[in-house]
């Protein structure tokens, strides 16, 4: 009787996926009954704290406001340059200045009144009443907005009671004194003062007064640039009267507590319909107040509400669909190790992927696999495995056959030129084949310092022979800095552009000198520089810019060894580090390779580190 293949897919799948719905549903609703009471809670939180700063910053604004019109009522005593250290109450005091004629008066107060309006936009209109000479000095920021000739303003006294040198503060209301054809149908503030001589003891004789008045609805440009006000937002006077209404409902009435379940506004507070926030001046003892029905809260709360539900659906669909996903893949998974299995009991030695996975059937897979692969090995037969050692060992043979032939080459090359009496040429040749099996012999990424510069004076070397000696090479590295690792190859590029370029036209005189010096941010500066015929700061910006461009990119061909090595440096030891140039034109050129300052060893770790993040 053939025995009955187990059925994995079916079995699994319906218990992940009772596991998977049970736990999405139960935690979702957990989440959803939770979340709704926090988001409530936060928000009136929320938005107690930003009316809070709101009113703040209306009481600020008006704080701010208030102190400005202070300082126009004592920059009047005040001497003022442009009118020849003259203050404007002295063209109002009698024989002040007795040669002074109407006119520059008038031209000195009106054009001091038309500064302060200009200076300061919530002004509406300013104007000053001269008791001796009963003239009136006005200036407003509306066109066409002038003083009534029918009113007299010399019999009438400032609202407050007795004469004094205090503010006095006049809410609400449309001016009687503006000219019936002007603009006059907007409401104001008026701050007034009774203006003295400096020198006065008793306050009993104004030589005239002041009236500032600024507009009723001032106040909004403290809030007409945020989007967080909800609700409405109050001023109101110490007698209770409405200055500033958000709304437009109240403003120039009595405040109306009762609306807002407010009983006594000096204690006023949030009730179960509406949140208040109040604050009030020192200064000016308005009191500013902020009060949102609690429904805006509410509805907002509820389209969260409404939007969270949504997104839980949304979730709550998208993880029964990952669960189905997720279930059917482990199922699949388990499927194919069971055919394996299978496989290898019919004596199939089928070679598999690499298993990415590192949970528990990813486990029993690269388990399985390396199984089978060690089964396999002991079918192999070892003279496969000798073959393919005596081939490698060949090859390498042939690897360190052919730089020695190379080498012996040249070595002929030669002494058959010495046999011919050319030793220039030897030599170049002798150098040559130094250099090339500097290059070969060398392993890793690094050397020494000592063995860079060797390997750059030997180029040296062959360059002077070739140049018939017209430049000269110094060399200054302090015998202590040797020891330090450099990457290879980095010093002879920056050599050869010296020669190349830097003494590009020179016969004779030339210096190349190559400096070395530790900084004590423990950087390691290695310099080149020429005394050839140098660059201008255009070329010296556009070879720079052309450092972090590929080779095959660079256009300039100065620039193609510079660049090589500036992005070796950048690769190897990040982006602080790299070259610098600086050049004078026809002066000198200066090449700096900056990197860090640290043995061979020590690079070779600081490279493999995570130094660069």
């Amino acid at each position: 009787m053939a025995r009955r293949e187990p059925h994995f897919v079916s079995r699994y799948f319906i218990k992940m996926m009772l596991s998977y719905g049970l736990v999405i549903i139960i935690g979702m609703g957990l989440v959803s009954g939770l979340t709704t009471s926090w988001v409530v809670r936060t928000l009136t939180e929320k938005e107690s704290r930003v009316d809070r700063e709101m009113v703040r910053q209306v009481r600020d604004y008006s704080d701010d406001k208030y102190k400005t019109i202070r300082n126009i009522f004592v920059k009047l005593y005040m001497p003022l340059s442009y009118y020849d250290n003259y203050s404007v109450m002295d063209y109002l005091k009698p024989r002040k200045l007795e040669n002074l004629n109407r006119k520059t008066k008038r031209e000195v107060i009106s054009g001091y009144l038309q500064d302060i309006c200009s200076s300061n936009s919530f002004i509406s209109d300013i104007f000053i009443v001269d008791y001796g000479d009963r003239d009136v000095f006005f200036f407003s920021n509306v066109a066409g907005r002038d003083p009534s000739l029918n009113y007299d303003f010399y019999s009438k006294s400032l609202p407050g009671g007795a004469i004094d040198n205090k503010i006095r503060f006049v809410p609400n209301h449309i001016p009687d004194y503006i000219n019936s054809s002007s603009v006059n149908n907007y409401s104001v503030l008026s701050y007034c003062i009774y203006l003295f001589d400096e020198n006065a003891v008793r306050f009993n004789n104004p030589l005239g007064y002041i009236v500032v008045n600024v507009w009723a609805d001032h106040f909004k440009a403290a809030i007409q640039n945020s989007d967080s006000l909800n609700g409405t937002m109050l001023v109101v006077d110490p007698n209770g009267l409405t200055l500033f209404d958000s709304s437009g409902e109240a403003a120039g009435a009595p405040f109306n507590g009762e609306k807002y379940g407010i009983d006594d506004l000096d204690g006023a507070q949030s009730n179960d319909q509406y949140v208040v926030n109040m604050l009030t001046s020192d200064q000016t003892g308005y009191r500013f107040v902020n009060i949102v029905n609690r429904d805006v809260i509410r509805r907002e709360a509820g389209a969260i509400r409404r939007r969270l539900y949504g997104i839980l659906v949304v979730c709550v669909v998208l993880a029964l669909v990952i669960s189905l996903i997720s279930a059917s893949m482990f199922s699949r998974r388990i499927e194919r190790l069971v055919r394996k299995m299978r496989d290898l009991e019919r004596g199939k030695f089928n070679e598999y992927g690499d298993v990415r996975a590192n949970d528990e059937i990813g486990y029993l897979e690269q388990r399985f696999n390396s199984m089978i692969t060690s089964l396999d090995k002991h079918i192999q037969t070892a003279y496969v495995y000798q073959l393919q050692s005596k081939t490698a060992e060949l090859k390498a043979l042939q690897a360190q056959i052919n730089p020695h032939f190379l080498f012996n080459t040249l070595e002929s090359i030669r002494v058959n030129a010495l046999m011919n009496h050319d030793a220039e040429t030897a030599r170049m040749i002798h150098i040559l084949g130094n250099l090339f099996r500097w290059n070969i012999k060398t392993r890793g990424m690094f050397v020494e310092l000592r063995e860079e510069i060797d390997y750059a004076n030997a180029f040296v070397e062959l360059e002077k022979i070739r140049y018939a000696d017209a430049f000269d090479v110094v060399t200054d590295v302090p015998q202590r800095l040797m020891a330090l690792g450099v990457p290879k190859f980095i010093l002879q590029p920056l050599v050869e552009n010296a020669i190349r370029h830097g003494q590009k036209g020179v016969s004779s005189g030339g210096i190349i000198s190559v400096s070395v010096r530790q900084e004590p941010e423990g950087r390691l500066v290695i310099a080149v520089e020429d005394n050839g015929c140098g660059m201008d700061e255009e070329k010296v910006r556009r070879i720079t810019g052309l450092l972090d461009q590929p080779e095959n990119e660079a256009e300039d061909h100065y620039s193609i060894g510079l660049s090589n090595v500036h992005q070796r440096i950048r690769i190897l030891f990040g982006e602080p580090y790299g070259l610098t140039i600086e050049s004078q034109s026809g002066v000198r050129t200066v090449v700096s390779i900056i990197m860090p300052a640290r043995k061979k060893e020590e690079l070779e770790k600081y490279v493999q580190s995570n130094h660069r993040g």
